[in-house]
């Protein structure tokens, strides 16, 4: 498989500043800038702006920090994203996502016997935003209440989002980081 590699030191004046910028921004949340932002980053505009909307969505949405990394792991195990697992596990624990849910969703099983509130929800949200079917009008409502108009259509992209960087992750081979095994086949 062939990887999309990138080195900073190629990029003009001004997408340097772009991609210090968008650096130091990730890193004063504690969060890196590598795996598929490195690989978008041979598109620095268009990294700029999906790196953008990634930001809004992981650090100023409306979502609570367990819902995020939930849907993140979610898309992740559907769409078979290694990297995006292994670089969100450890925060969904740290969000407190329930052990149980990460290890039934690294399994692949269904969850719909074991998720609790209000991961049933977003489980039913995401099972139909990843088989491309419209969201049920019950559950759709059951998400506006629990997570406001905003929170419900920020689950949506997030699901999109996500998707997305599967195909960014796997159409450009971005590799696990060393040590890390594949967590699931």
């Amino acid at each position: 498989m062939a990887q999309l590699p990138f080195d900073p030191s190629t990029l003009s004046p001004a997408d340097r500043a772009r991609y210090d910028r968008m650096v130091e921004r990730r890193k004063a949340q504690g969060a890196g800038f590598g795996g598929p932002y490195a690989a978008l980053m041979n598109h620095p505009q268009l990294c700029e702006k999906i790196e953008d909307l990634g930001y809004y969505l992981k650090f100023q949405g409306h979502l609570p920090r367990a819902v995020y990394q939930f849907v993140v792991l979610f898309v992740a195990r559907r769409t078979g994203a290694a990297f995006e697992w292994a670089d969100h596990v450890q925060h969904a624990e740290a969000a407190g996502v329930p052990s149980s849910l990460i290890s039934a969703l690294e399994r692949g099983e269904d969850l719909s016997a074991i998720a609790s509130s209000p991961y049933d929800l977003v489980t039913a949200v995401l099972t139909s935003t990843l088989s491309w079917q419209n969201i049920p009008q019950s559950v759709q409502d059951k998400a506006i209440k629990a997570f406001g108009v905003e929170g419900f259509i920020e689950l949506v992209v997030l699901s999109g989002f996500y998707q997305m960087f599967s195909a960014i992750n796997q159409g450009f081979h971005v590799a696990l980081p060393p040590g890390v095994e594949k967590p699931f086949k």
